[in-house]
């Protein structure tokens, strides 16, 4: 177990420790160049600023006795008292950083010569009384020059002597630079060299055998589970071997279990479709038959002579191939979500069916297929017919004892069974109310019992659309005044005429109108719009109200749904009766809502009549 460790060890160990001789030497050699760069520094450069300051303050002091000379004499004692110092102070710093040969002398020599010149030139700053003009000259020229040219030449020595030694040590510098980079690049090739050896060596002894490890490992992710790694080592690698090993045992037996599973669940999905009662129709993505069960093949026919054909060939009902068509268009990347209802005959027995058609998907998203139910909804419609049948007599039936007794409370309030008191009036009103309300509501579930039954069709003629608009508007003028809200119509009369039922249109627009008009608050307004869309002409309700919430938008049209705190007033019939009659017209309503209000519209074709007349006027 410990082999392939230690080789990994030693192989990381060894470029490590030559990567630590390498930077030792670097580290070495910087430490000497960095050592004699600071002799330099500490020593000859020192000298060299002396010498120059020496030089620079000298020559302001033979300046001075010149300016003296040109009858400057402030000027010249001023110049002289500001340079003689530096110069001591530089002369000071010079004799006490001798480095090279022969500088002592020459340090010696200017610490001679200065005390002199100084006193020199104090002699004809400071004569008193002072000197002559040609003396003074005379003076200079003999004595001073010549003793300020030594003394200068004597620090330009100093200077030549450390600058040519700053040069050679400079020199020097720079071929112990290029020896140690010589160096630092030869022990590192050299360290590179043998780290490349370690790393070969290291990567063959244990890359040959993973190489050889995952070749088998191909070959197990091929299927091929029988396989088995022969690999006999005593280290990781060997333990690597061992472990596929097993894990190949261990995906053997696991696909032996999953196509057991997979063998019982096909089983029971077949059984699942065999027992079911509804008729199931399976198809693939191009729309071939791929299954059905036997309550489909009771309906179409045998399972083996419809396998492989396409749903329009084997299936004769337009409805259920359309069906199928719509899931799989597109690649079924949208779920469809329609229902179809048809009826079916089996014999002698006749019923009724919902069909649904889903497309199926892999879980990649790719289309598979489709899948076609028929719910058998025959019980449902027979249910829905007798609820219809009850509604309808029930309401007949009502309507004669609610109009007796709206009879009786109104001769009740006209006084034909004697005078009333003002309790009895409240009671008799109040009576009066309930008796209006119910028999609008007898009126609404007869018109609703009669829509769903087809009983009331719709007797259409060509009328012009702002005709039925200024109708409606007339009919809800009095309620709209009385709760301050402003009609509004956005209409043309330029509008071709539409196939409707008067009675019926003006009905879902007074309808719209009204909720309209309860639902807007004092100062608001309800809007009326014409609009034409291709063939068709769009009718709009639109107000300023507080709006419908998000989650009865969908349910709004169902008979009897009424918005919690939003409605005053109706049993919830309103909207599903107009959207019965809009369908009725072969036409479709919708409602948008937001805050602000609520919109509602609803189309009609344009009448035929129009389409005649403009291809007349065409022709």
């Amino acid at each position: 177990m410990k082999n392939l460790r230690v080789q990994l060890l030693l192989s990381h160990l060894l470029p490590v420790a030559l990567m630590v001789i390498v930077m030792a030497g670097g580290i070495y050699n910087f430490f000497r160049l960095s050592h004699a760069i600071d002799l330099i520094l500490r020593n000859n450069y020192r000298s060299v600023i002396a010498a120059q300051n020496m030089k620079e303050s000298l020559e302001r002091q033979d300046s001075a006795a010149t300016f003296y000379l040109a009858g400057q004499e402030t000027k010249a004692r001023s110049q002289y008292q500001q340079n003689w110092p530096k110069f001591q102070s530089a002369y000071n710093l010079e004799a006490h950083n001798i480095t090279e040969p022969g500088e002592q002398q020459m340090a010696n020599a200017i610490g001679r010569l200065f005390p002199v010149y100084r006193k020199d030139i104090e002699k004809l700053l400071y004569a008193s009384p002072a000197m002559r003009s040609q003396a003074a000259r005379s003076y200079y020229f003999s004595v001073l020059e010549p003793l300020f040219l030594r003394i200068k030449s004597h620090a330009q020595d100093v200077l030549n002597v450390n600058q040519s030694a700053i040069l050679n040590a400079d020199t020097r510098a720079r071929h112990q630079a290029e020896r140690a980079s010589r160096n630092s690049i030869l022990v590192t090739v050299g360290a590179f060299a043998v780290a490349l050896v370690m790393v070969y060596w290291t990567l063959r002894a244990s890359l040959t055998p993973l190489r050889s490890l995952a070749m088998q490992a191909e070959e197990i992710g091929r299927g091929h589970l029988n396989q088995r790694i022969a690999l006999y080592r005593s280290d990781e690698i060997g333990t690597l071997a061992d472990t596929f090993n097993k894990m190949s045992e261990r995906l053997l037996e696991a696909r032996r279990l999953g196509e057991e599973r997979l063998h019982r669940a096909e089983r029971m999905s077949d059984a699942a479709l065999q027992s079911l009662y509804d008729p199931v129709l399976v198809t693939d993505s191009e729309g071939r038959i791929v299954y059905m069960n036997p309550a489909a093949e009771m309906l179409f026919g045998s399972n083996e002579q419809a396998v492989g054909g396409r749903v329009a060939q084997v299936i004769h009902e337009p409805m259920i191939a359309q069906s199928v068509a719509n899931a799989l268009t597109d690649g079924g990347k949208e779920p469809s979500r329609d229902e179809e209802y048809l009826t079916l005959t089996e014999g002698e027995r006749s019923s009724t069916y919902r069909l649904r058609a889903t497309p199926m998907h892999d879980n990649e998203g790719n289309l598979l297929g489709s899948v076609a139910v028929l719910d058998d909804i025959t019980r449902l419609r027979e249910l829905d017919r007798m609820k219809t049948e009850f509604i309808s007599v029930a309401s007949h039936e009502l309507r004669t004892p609610v109009t007796s007794l709206l009879l009786s409370v109104q001769l009740l309030q006209e006084g034909a069974a004697g005078s009333l008191s003002e309790d009895q009036k409240q009671v008799v009103l109040a009576q009066s109310e309930d008796l209006k309300r119910l028999e609008k509501l007898m009126r609404d579930l007869l018109d609703v019992t009669r829509l769903e039954a087809g009983v009331a069709p719709p007797v259409l003629t060509s009328v012009p659309p702002s005709a039925l608009v200024e109708a409606a508007l007339q009919t809800v003028a009095g309620p709209a005044e009385s709760a301050g809200v402003r009609l509004l119509a956005e209409t043309t009369q330029s509008l071709p005429n539409v196939e409707a039922d008067s009675g019926q249109i003006v009905r879902v627009l007074v309808n719209l109108l009204t909720n309209a008009i309860r639902h807007t608050p004092r100062g608001g307004k309800v809007t009326v719009s014409l609009n034409v869309h291709e063939n068709l002409i769009d009718f709009g309700v639109e107000d300023t109200g507080s709006g419908i919430p998000q989650e009865y938008l969908a349910r709004i049209f169902e008979p009897f749904v009424q918005v919690p705190g939003a409605t005053r007033g109706g049993a919830g019939l309103g909207l599903s009766i107009a959207q019965g009659i809009v369908l009725g017209h072969g036409g479709k309503i919708a409602v948008t809502s937001n805050r602000n209000g609520s919109s509602f519209h609803f189309s009609l074709k344009i009448s035929s009549k129009e389409d005649l007349n403009a291809n007349d006027s065409r022709g």
